[in-house]
């Protein structure tokens, strides 16, 4: 598979992030420069601040053995007082299943208030709460209000999640200028998350024009922090030549530097770089290392491409039964190409017991999610009744489907059928418009059909001329069919060529012999690539 269908493939990947990641912040420090015993000595007598500093000494273990039961419980001794600081506190510790169970109901109700005092934290995390149902229903107006209110007091979680919020048009009218307003805020707070919001947003032109050099000065910001997202957004920018020079050495050394930190999809993209040798010396067992670290994070992308290097060996020892589980695992997420690689090992055998019923299966979902060579596969099977009953109108309408993506596969087998008259009507002129679609991706046998279409004058003006080219292109291909046009066109003149078909033997060139698939012969494998 070139690059460009990779990048592709990897686009989805460049999104915001959610919000479910965010954390509370931690409490603020106390004043620890008072001597530890006067601290204790107006704890004692009931002073909101000391007891408030002295549970964070516990909960620290600074000037004393860290105790979050005795952090809790001077915490809740000042929050009964009313002081917003350790109302934040204890509802942190009750949030984390610190020094008490963990029990969201208690944390949101000392968050309450502790946002009703004022605390900017306990402000965003209320609306925290409320944006993701954490301990309570989902309001996401009620959230977007606790949020105004901290991003008001300059803090920055609370900007980049009203930033979020008017992004997609959660408890307000989704404004994405607004938006990206709240975000630079926070990123001029020095928020990673934010910064990568907004080359996200100049990226795709959301909220201000499309600008792909300002998109990657803000990914680079991100990335520079060790944002794992912006690292890969900076690598897939290079890669793609997305406000930069395309350069994939350049690609290759921030997907590196994200992968390392453990982003998946950046796993994948050092593995996909390796095996086929873009911006790096090509590795196939670095490769399968770094597959395997992304497939392990549930990537169905790298679990086929782990089925892939199992089945053909590369970095490994051929390993059909180890190319099957790794398949069944992306397939069973749902990726098309793992369920057409599984359904070819079912239709060869390979790692698994044949079984044409399951193939069939497998390659009507990987069919059905558009995958081209799963239409095409699925339509031959219907043409040669290979596991289900022979169709030959509805093995056109998947070759059709095939054709539809410029499948040359599809676009050849769907022109053989017009030539035949067979599950479609007769049409030499849509026979050689297919046949030539083919053709210009260098299929041989639609090179081929052709020239046999100009030398005998169907659906095309005759012209031995133009023939021999195409007969001459295949013949260079090795295709004996073609070889043996020009044969006899050089035996006999203007003669008409025998009618041997395009193919002579049909679609595939060879029938199935009986102890081999169809689909084998078709060398299907070789375009199961990551």
């Amino acid at each position: 598979m070139k690059t460009k269908s990779y990048a592709l493939g990897l686009a989805f990947a460049l999104s915001l992030p959610w919000l479910a990641h965010a954390e509370d912040p931690a409490p603020g420090p106390a004043n620890t420069t008072i001597d530890l015993k006067y601290w204790v000595e107006f704890a004692n007598q009931g002073n909101p601040a000391a007891q408030y500093g002295l549970g964070y000494r516990y909960a620290h273990g600074e000037g004393v053995e860290q105790d979050d039961a005795q952090a809790v419980d001077w915490y809740r001794k000042s929050a009964d007082q009313g002081n917003g600081q350790a109302q934040y506190a204890l509802a942190y510790m009750y949030a984390n299943g610190r020094g008490v169970d963990t029990d969201l109901k208690q944390a949101n109700d000392w968050y309450l208030k502790a946002a009703q005092n004022g605390n900017a934290d306990a402000q965003y995390a209320i609306g925290y709460s409320h944006a993701n149902g954490r301990g309570m229903a989902v309001d996401n107006e009620g959230a977007v209000t606790w949020y105004q209110k901290s991003a008001a007091q300059g803090e920055a979680q609370a900007q980049y999640a009203l930033g979020y919020m008017y992004a997609n048009g959660l408890g307000v009218h989704q404004d994405r200028a607004i938006a990206l307003g709240w975000y630079r805020k926070a990123a001029d707070q020095g928020r990673a998350d934010a910064q990568y919001a907004i080359g996200y947003m100049y990226d795709n032109g959301q909220g201000t024009e499309e600008d792909q050099e300002q998109a990657l000065a803000w990914y680079k910001k991100a990335g520079n922090q060790g944002s794992a997202q912006g690292l890969y957004a900076v690598g897939y920018a290079y890669a793609n030549g997305k406000g930069v020079g395309q350069d994939d050495a350049e690609a290759y050394s921030w997907y590196m530097k994200a992968a390392e930190k453990g982003r998946a999809e950046a796993q994948y993209a050092v593995g996909y770089s390796l095996e086929n040798g873009v911006g790096v010396a090509q590795d196939y067992r670095q490769a399968l290392q770094w597959f395997r670290k992304s497939a392990d994070q549930g990537r169905p992308d790298a679990q086929y491409a782990i089925g892939y290097l199992y089945a053909n060996g590369q970095g490994v020892k051929v390993d059909d039964d180890s190319a099957v589980r790794w398949y069944r695992k992306a397939a069973e997420q749902g990726d098309a190409r793992g369920e057409y690689a599984l359904a070819f090992m079912y239709a060869a055998g390979r790692g698994i017991a044949a079984d044409y019923g399951k193939a069939i299966d497998w390659c009507r979902k990987a069919a059905g999610q558009g995958h081209a060579d799963a239409q095409y596969a699925l339509g031959y099977m219907y043409e040669n009744g290979q596991g289900i009953k022979a169709d030959k109108s509805v093995a056109a309408s998947w070759y059709r489907k095939a054709a539809d993506q410029n499948n040359s596969q599809g676009q050849y087998a769907l022109a053989y059928l017009y030539y035949q008259g067979a599950g479609v009507a007769k049409d030499y002129g849509q026979a050689a418009n297919l046949f030539r679609k083919a053709a210009d991706q260098g299929d041989a046998r639609a090179e081929y059909g052709l020239g046999y279409l100009y030398y005998n004058g169907y659906g095309v003006p005759k012209d031995s001329t133009i023939a021999a080219d195409w007969f001459n292109k295949a013949a260079a291909k090795g295709l004996p069919e073609a070889q043996h046009g020009l044969s006899y066109m050089e035996a006999n003149g203007d003669g008409p060529i025998k009618d041997l078909g395009p193919l002579g033997q049909g679609a595939t060139g060879k029938r199935d012999t009986g102890d081999m698939t169809g689909w084998v012969l078709f060398h299907l494998l070789m375009a199961l690539v990551p």
